[in-house]
């Protein structure tokens, strides 16, 4: 983890990085602190802990301001080490926090979760049996990650402008160009500086890992497809820098979404592969090509979720095909 002295870096004039510490996989966020002149603007927050507030505040005393000094803030999506601290920050600054409205829904659902089980939900239930998950192997409480119900995630549950694809957000003598990249979350958006050809890119363009992406209860129909589109376009943009939340800035975003396809593409082939000669739940599909052994519960959710997407991708393109068994779902190639 980085030290004190190097929790700050600035990576381009006015524009700076800020590493804050997760109690989670990954173990560092990264968040961006941009001088806009007479103003600054915080993009994403990291989570609510003590030494997560402790190593933004340092960060931001090497600046040369404060919390109180922060002008606005914009959060690429509603993810815990994306938006946990966005009330606490509004309240000790005044900023107004930016956000876009599909993630509300998503901000909402995750409280509700630190109150009760995802289990005791009817729909949630319902939809772990139709995709053949077992839910009966594990207790209401493994379902939760460790940090939830610590006070980790504290969001401004109403934002003050819900931002949109196309927006323009004024702050100082910057302009942050919003372009709404779904795929990793229903809202998420990534962040253009245009003239500095900068892109900021939340965890949709991340370099060395690939971005979950996951099919989930009363969420979009295709997140997978809308995650390959919206890879196609911020290729669309002149970008000389891009701006990660988790791994070190780099160059060439179009290699780097290409590439995010191309994985994708090959994950679908293993997919399709595993369902040619039978039909399969997604669990069963899950486990076939993520590994059984033993994972922990989040993994093991985490693939089916994204086992889902996938099957659902194929669909729509017509490469599978859905039956019902018995009150489950089950999917076969075509």
């Amino acid at each position: 983890m980085p030290t004190a002295a190097t929790r700050i870096n600035e990576v381009a004039a006015g524009v700076y990085q800020i590493f804050l510490p997760l109690p989670t996989r990954p173990s560092i966020v990264n968040i961006y602190l941009v001088n806009c002149g007479d103003a600054w603007t915080l993009i994403d927050t990291g989570m609510r802990s003590e030494e997560s507030l402790a190593a933004l505040e340092q960060s931001l005393n090497q600046a040369g301001i404060g919390i109180g000094q922060i002008d606005a803030l914009i959060a690429t999506h509603h993810h815990p080490d994306h938006y946990g601290a966005s009330a606490e920050i509004r309240r000790r600054s005044g900023a107004p926090v930016h956000l876009h409205r599909l993630e509300l829904e998503r901000v909402d659902r995750m409280l509700s979760y630190e109150r009760s089980s995802p289990l005791e939900r009817p729909e949630t239930r319902d939809f772990f049996v139709r995709n053949g998950f077992p839910i009966e192997r594990f207790a209401s409480d493994e379902l939760k990650p460790t940090w939830m119900g610590a006070g980790l995630y504290d969001p401004a549950t109403q934002p003050d402008v819900y931002i949109a694809d196309g927006d323009v957000i004024r702050v100082g003598n910057r302009d942050f160009e919003v372009i709404w990249t779904p795929g990793h979350s229903p809202g998420h958006c990534v962040i253009y500086l245009r003239p500095e050809k900068i892109l900021i890119v939340g965890d949709h363009l991340l370099p060395r890992i690939t971005p979950h992406v996951g099919f989930l209860p009363g969420g979009p129909a295709n997140p997978l497809g809308d995650f390959i589109a919206s890879q196609d376009k911020v290729k669309l943009s002149d970008v000389e820098l891009v701006l990660p939340a988790h791994g070190a800035v780099y160059a060439d975003h179009r290699r780097r979404a290409d590439e995010l396809i191309e994985h994708h593409r090959g994950r679908e082939a293993t997919i399709l592969d595993s369902i040619a000669h039978e039909p399969l739940s997604a669990f069963d599909v899950s486990s076939a090509v993520f590994g059984g052994g033993d994972r922990s519960l989040f993994h093991v959710m985490a693939a089916t979720f994204e086992t889902i997407a996938h099957l659902e991708y194929s669909c729509i393109g017509g490469r599978a095909r859905r039956v019902e068994r018995d009150g489950c779902l089950l999917y076969e190639a075509v």
